[in-house]
């Protein structure tokens, strides 16, 4: 166009004319280097393999559905995201859910879901601050054990029914020791020389069964304890005081001594 208004009246331009018609058509051939490359189908975009994107490239959507969708007809896999991000820093995948619906959701035909590897094994496949309760979740190891290597909570452990290897029926039962002293009990009885009770604990009553035989009862049988006797005051001079379980009455102690004990005695019972 700008060839025939020249040759059908030259001279007509004036200089700023054509200096304002040379800007425009600078400016024009000029304009595709400011404008991004298209994207480019079944190729590497940008088509340079030198450069790269040094911004976000963002595709914004109004719609109810999807934003945007990739899909793959072929046997191949639908997308791959690689990024060069270092630990702490951003995620390669990073999905924002800016209303109270879910972030992500997916979905397969196989037996298996998905995989997440990493170059140390023995790292954290993934990390949470949800403390509830994953529904359909299956914890089968704990501690690297499985469930299976721990006792259940009704079950019963073996050998447990055991003390030191020997079966509970061969202890004396709680049930059988009704009427006898409690284990470590420590009873004892302080008579006096005609064989009235003093302090004691555990003894009831005591009597001089004769002129150097008394007899003490306790609360409840003590045949089965041990018995020690000592008078009060001086030692004896001579023989030793008898101390044995009474033969009729298993909560009686029988005492003998060589000799009237003019100062009384005391008794100790250990059971």
């Amino acid at each position: 166009m700008f060839t025939r208004i020249i040759s059908r009246r030259p001279g007509w331009l004036s200089r700023r004319r054509l200096a304002l018609l040379g800007g425009v058509t600078a400016s024009l051939i000029a304009a595709p280097i400011a404008i991004a490359d298209t994207i480019q189908g079944g190729q590497r975009n940008p088509t340079n393999g030198s450069t790269a994107y040094s911004q976000e490239t963002e595709i914004i959507a109004a719609s109810s559905g999807w934003g945007t969708r990739q899909s793959n007809k072929g046997t191949g896999g639908g997308a791959i995201y690689g990024c060069r991000a270092p630990a702490g820093g951003l995620a390669c995948i990073e999905a924002d859910n800016l209303n109270n619906g879910t972030a992500f959701d997916f979905i397969s035909g196989g037996s298996v879901g998905g995989t997440i590897h990493l170059s140390n094994p023995s790292g954290a496949p993934f990390t949470t601050n949800a403390t509830g309760v994953a529904t359909g979740l299956n914890a089968n190891y704990l501690q690297g054990k499985q469930a299976s290597a721990f006792l259940g909570a009704t079950a019963q452990a073996a050998d447990s029914a055991k003390l030191g290897g020997v079966p509970a029926s061969s202890y004396v039962q709680s049930s059988q020791l009704t009427g006898y002293a409690q284990t470590s009990q420590l009873m004892f009885a302080v008579v006096t020389a005609n064989g009235s009770l003093a302090a004691h604990r555990g003894a009831t009553t005591s009597a001089a069964t004769g002129t150097t035989s008394y007899a003490v009862t306790f609360t409840s049988n003590v045949s089965a304890c041990s018995y020690t006797a000592s008078p009060t005051g001086p030692a004896l001079t001579s023989g030793a005081i008898g101390v044995a379980g009474d033969t009729t009455n298993p909560d009686v102690v029988d005492i003998n001594a060589p000799a009237p004990l003019t100062q009384g005695f005391h008794l100790q019972v250990i059971c």
